[in-house]
């Protein structure tokens, strides 16, 4: 695993409410083979890269890539995926944990380039 403070977390939400599940899991495993292939490593049901420019053009190729063979199951692309979206994980806060609010501090991080 990369590490974590200068990593970026890649997200894919599918239209869980629109599609039939199947459907969806379809997609998911087709999106997931293509984004392991392509060099990011998944955490839970996110897509882990290194902080990088690279990175971010390189998980929208994947993306479109991928267009044909959504076109072939009789959806495109942005009918399937609701959301597509990255974030630094230095700034997510597991709420889970019971000290979690009171345990960090707000700082201004500068936005990726696109």
């Amino acid at each position: 695993m990369t590490n974590q403070s200068a990593d970026i977390a890649f997200v894919v939400n599918l239209d869980y409410l629109g599609l039939p599940y199947d459907t969806c899991r379809m997609f998911w495993l087709i999106i997931e083979r293509a984004m392991l292939d392509a060099g990011f490593e998944l955490d839970g049901r996110e897509f882990i890269a290194p902080n990088k420019q690279s990175a971010i053009k390189l998980a929208r190729d994947v993306m479109a890539k991928l267009e044909p063979t959504f076109e072939s199951l009789g959806y495109s692309r942005f009918e399937a995926v609701r959301e597509f979206y990255c974030y630094k994980r230095r700034s997510r806060i597991d709420l889970n944990i019971a000290d979690a609010v009171d345990s960090f501090g707000v700082e201004e991080i500068p936005d990726i380039p696109v």
